[in-house]
C-alpha cells in the first residue's frame, strides 16, 4: 500500500511540474557530474566526470529537445521512455569518441509499456551506426535473479547527460492495463551526506539506470518516475526494470536480426562447414558456397555475425540463409542473425563469381556473444575459362577475331593462341597453332594441341570427316583412329596425334571445338 500512495503522489507531480533541469545532486558540481564540456554541442569530454572511465557513447539526445536522453541497445536499436518517444524522422545525436557529433534519423519505435509510472519504448534507427564511428551500444546486466540487482551502486544519467549515484533498493511490480509491469528503486534521503547522490525531477524520463560490470555501464533500467514522502523525508527514484521485458525487446528486435546483449553472455561453440557445390571453379563463372554454422553446446548463442573475405576480386550475387540479414553483399560480405538455439545448424550460401584465374582464400570469420570470433581460410582453386581469356578484348564471341590473324577467340583458346596478337604459333614455339595433316611412312597422322585440363574447361576436341566437305556432311571419324600419341609441351598444353586408317582415295578431316562451360 505505501507503494500505491506513492505512485498516487507521483501522478500528481508529473501533471503539476515543469519539466526541469535535470538530476537533483545533494552537491552539484558542473565539474564532477557534466559528461560534456559544451553540451548540447560538445567539443570534449569532462576528464573529471565521476563516470569518465566508463563508456557512454552509446548515450545520445533528442536534437530537438537536448533533455531527453536515449541509450542504444544494439547498433540499430535504443530505448527510452515513451511519453516522450521520438517521431520518425526525427534525430538523435552522439557524441563520439573521435571528439565528433554524429546525428541519426529515427525509423519507428515500439511502446513496450506506458504508464505514469512505467513507460517504455524500443526505437530503431534508419540505419545501423557504422561500427567505424565506435559508437558503443549497452549490454544489459543479466544477473542469476532479483536479489542480485539490489543494494547495488547505480550509475544514473538524467536531462543533458548529467550524472549521479545511487543505490538499488527495492522492486515495484504495478498493474497497468491488465499487465505487470516492474520496476527497480532507489531512496534518496535528504538528510544524506554523499554529494553524487541523485533523485529524479522532471525531464530526466527515459535516461539509463546502469550498473557497473567489469568496466562496462550495462543497463538495468530507464529512468521512470519518482515519488516523495515527507514523513520519511525521501524521494524515491522508479526506472523501468529492463531484465523484466527483455523477451519483449527481443521480439522488437529479432526481426532485425538482433538480441539484447548479455553484460554476462556465458559461453557455448560455434563450428563452421564449408562445402563449395561446384567441382570445377571456372574464372567468370557462378558457384555456391554453403557455410553451416552449427551450435554444438547447451547454450543458445546470440548476436551472430559472420564475415566473408576473399582475396581475390569477387563479385557476390546472392547472400542468403534463414533468419540471416545481410549487412553488405560485396567483396566483403556480412551478416548477422539475432539467435540460433542450442543444437542447431544453420545454413548460409553465397552465390559468387571470381573473374580472374588463380587460387583465391575464402576468409570466414563467425562469432556470437557467447563465442569469441574466430577466422578460418579456405582456398578456392579458380581455373581460366572462355570468358576470362576474352574478357578484355573488344570483341569477346566465340568468333571474334580481334588481332585479325584469321583465328577466332573460340579456337584461340582452345589450342593455346594470344587473342591480342596476330600469330599462327603456339607462343614462345614453333608448333602451329592449328592442327595439322600429314603423309608419314605411308600413314595419315593427326596433330593437334590441347589443354591438359580440357575436362575441367569443359572443351571437347573431336576429330571430324567428310569426303565432299558438303555442309552436314562432317562426321564423327574416331573409328579411323589406330594409334594416339600425346606428348607434353608444357605445364598447359600437349600436342595429341592421331594415326588414322585410309579408307577412300580422298578424305578430309578437322577437329571439332565445343564448349560446355
Amino acid at each position: 500500500m505505501r507503494l500505491h500512495v506513492y505512485y498516487t503522489v507521483l501522478s500528481i507531480l508529473l501533471a503539476s511540474m515543469l519539466p526541469a533541469r535535470a538530476l537533483v545532486h545533494r552537491s552539484y558540481d558542473s565539474n564532477k557530474h557534466d559528461p560534456f564540456i559544451g553540451f548540447p554541442n560538445p567539443t570534449a569530454r569532462n576528464p573529471n566526470f565521476i563516470f569518465s572511465h566508463l563508456d557512454f557513447t552509446g548515450v545520445g539526445w533528442k536534437t530537438s529537445d537536448t533533455r531527453l536522453l536515449y541509450t542504444m541497445v544494439s547498433p540499430i536499436h535504443f530505448v527510452g521512455a515513451s511519453h516522450v518517444a521520438p517521431s520518425a524522422g526525427q534525430t538523435i545525436r552522439f557524441f563520439a569518441p573521435d571528439n565528433t557529433i554524429q546525428s541519426f534519423v529515427v525509423d519507428s519505435q515500439t511502446i513496450i509499456t506506458q504508464s505514469e509510472q512505467t513507460d517504455l519504448l524500443i526505437g530503431k534507427l534508419t540505419q545501423a551506426i557504422p561500427t567505424n564511428y565506435n559508437i558503443r551500444h549497452h549490454p544489459y546486466l543479466n544477473l542469476t535473479n532479483d536479489n542480485a540487482y539490489l543494494n547495488e551502486p547505480l550509475v544514473i544519467l538524467g536531462t543533458r547527460g548529467k550524472g549521479g549515484s545511487q543505490t538499488s533498493a527495492a522492486f515495484a511490480n504495478v498493474s497497468v492495463d491488465d499487465r505487470t509491469t516492474k520496476t527497480i528503486s532507489s531512496s534518496y534521503l535528504t538528510l544524506g551526506f554523499d554529494s553524487d547522490e541523485v533523485h529524479f525531477e522532471t525531464g530526466d524520463s527515459g535516461g539509463p539506470t546502469m550498473i557497473e560490470h567489469d568496466g562496462v555501464a550495462a543497463i538495468i533500467g530507464t529512468n521512470s518516475a519518482f515519488a516523495t514522502a515527507p514523513f520519511l523525508g525521501t524521494i524515491v527514484n522508479y526506472s523501468n526494470f529492463i531484465p523484466f521485458y527483455i523477451n519483449e525487446l527481443n521480439a522488437v528486435m529479432e526481426t532485425d536480426g538482433y538480441r539484447m546483449t548479455k553484460a554476462i553472455p556465458g559461453s557455448t561453440t560455434l563450428k563452421l562447414n564449408h562445402q563449395i557445390q561446384s567441382e570445377t571453379i571456372r574464372a567468370g563463372h557462378p558457384f555456391d558456397i554453403n557455410l553451416t554454422i552449427n551450435n554444438t553446446t547447451n547454450t543458445l548463442a546470440e548476436n551472430l555475425r559472420l564475415t566473408n573475405t576473399f582475396s581475390l576480386t569477387s563479385n557476390v550475387s546472392n547472400a542468403i540463409g534463414a533468419d540471416w540479414f545481410d549487412q553488405s553483399i560485396a567483396n566483403t560480405t556480412i551478416a548477422r542473425r539475432a539467435k540460433l538455439e542450442r543444437g542447431i545448424s544453420s545454413n548460409y550460401v553465397l552465390t559468387l563469381t571470381i573473374p580472374a584465374a588463380g587460387v583465391a582464400q575464402h576468409g570466414v570469420t563467425f562469432s556470437c556473444d557467447q563465442f569469441p570470433a574466430i577466422t578460418q581460410n579456405f582456398d578456392i582453386t579458380v581455373i581460366s575459362s572462355f570468358l576470362s581469356f576474352v574478357s578484355e578484348l573488344a570483341d569477346a564471341t566465340p568468333t571474334g577475331d580481334s588481332d585479325l590473324d584469321g583465328l577466332g577467340n573460340l579456337l584461340e583458346y582452345a589450342f593455346g593462341g594470344d587473342p591480342s596478337t596476330p600469330s599462327h604459333l603456339l607462343p614462345e614455339t614453333s608448333i602451329p597453332l592449328l592442327p595439322e595433316l600429314k603423309m608419314v611412312n605411308g600413314i595419315i597422322q593427326l596433330s593437334y594441341l590441347r589443354h591438359k585440363d580440357y575436362v575441367e574447361r569443359a572443351i571437347s576436341y573431336d576429330l571430324k570427316s567428310t569426303i565432299t566437305m558438303a555442309p552436314g556432311t562432317w562426321a564423327n571419324a574416331s573409328s579411323l583412329i589406330t594409334k594416339t600419341t600425346v606428348n607434353s609441351i608444357n605445364t598447359e598444353f600437349e600436342q595429341v596425334t592421331y594415326e588414322l586408317s585410309n579408307t577412300s582415295n580422298h578424305q578430309f578431316f578437322r577437329i571439332e571445338i565445343t564448349l560446355n562451360e
